[in-house]
């Protein structure tokens, strides 16, 4: 028989398969339960819709209207689908970042922020994958100031993963060893869907031991699977653009030193800010700390090191 995979990454993660973010699911559900508005933003696929959803479950009465705004093109698609959402008493909006596509955005954020702030007001959870967007819009604008808590993802526990993987693998009688377990979740940086992605891949190819060649071919699969999208970001950078992220994924930490200018062809500290604001604004890098700028996808991050970066050597 064809055993359904236990490794979901399709779907929302619920149940056993919703794996340790009991810190981030319990500061939400404090928050719905108080009535204190939540936002979240993390990079694409690291769970807050599943996130979300776990929150909402555990808190259990609740009429909740859910807006996608991720297909929102002008000012009446936003206020067609609001309004839909009237006399709920929770309301979850993904994809918030797709708000900046409106012509006159902030306008719009204020009309919501104002909505929060009657006292019959529903609560909201807010949350987008488009990190710098949504940064623009709750840091550099500072909108809704005060009207919420941003939940923060920490690093999902490595343990209670590898644990989970080769738990999952022995129900079946299929061996992985911790060391493959611990592999696969640093390979791919802590990132749930990529984890459940290489996890599946090295499920299906097993009967008895997972072999070490197993797993370099799960990986292997999962860049060929998304070569595509990765070389699609690659072709539409400029020269410079990708100067920096090549300065970027060496890991530098002082960007617009004139060492780094110099060594990366970057030209000048006003070139290194316009190309750093266009790789932000293009979902490939964040600058967390100060200056110091970081590639966002973990699987675009080792593509980049095993077939792109390796041939300008």
């Amino acid at each position: 028989t064809d055993m359904e995979s236990p490794f979901t990454h399709n779907t929302i993660a619920s149940g056993n398969d919703f794996l340790s973010r009991k810190r981030e699911v319990s500061q939400t559900v404090l928050n719905i339960r108080n009535r204190i508005n939540t936002v979240i933003y993390e990079p694409p696929k690291t769970g807050k819709d599943s996130l979300v959803h776990m929150a909402i479950s555990q808190c259990p009465g609740l009429s909740t209207a859910y807006i996608d705004l991720l297909s929102i093109v002008d000012n009446g698609d936003l206020s067609h689908r609001l309004q839909a959402a009237d006399g709920h008493t929770l309301i979850y909006i993904k994809n918030f970042q797709s708000i900046l596509r409106l012509d006159d955005w902030s306008k719009a954020v204020h009309a919501i922020s104002r909505q929060m702030l009657r006292d019959d007001a529903p609560v909201y959870i807010i949350t987008g994958s488009g990190i710098n967007a949504m940064k623009h819009i709750f840091e550099d604008h500072k909108l809704m100031y005060r009207q919420y808590e941003r939940v923060r993802f920490s690093a999902i526990d490595e343990r209670s993963v590898t644990e989970h993987i080769v738990r999952t693998f022995l129900k079946v009688g299929r061996v992985v060893s911790q060391e493959q377990a611990e592999y696969i979740y640093n390979i791919a940086d802590g990132h749930p869907w990529y984890i459940w992605q290489i996890a599946d891949y090295c499920f299906n190819i097993t009967k008895g031991y997972l072999s070490g060649n197993a797993v370099t071919e799960a990986v292997d699969t999962l860049l060929y699977t998304h070569s595509v999208r990765f070389q699609e970001t690659v072709d539409n950078l400029s020269r410079y653009q990708i100067y920096f992220l090549k300065a970027v994924f060496d890991g530098i930490s002082k960007s617009s030193s004139s060492e780094v200018i110099e060594r990366y062809r970057l030209n000048s500290s006003a070139n290194v800010f316009r190309v750093k604001e266009a790789l932000a604004k293009k979902e490939v890098i964040t600058v967390d700390a100060p200056d110091t700028p970081r590639i966002i996808d973990p699987m675009f991050r080792l593509w980049l090191a095993r077939n792109y970066f390796n041939e300008q050597q």
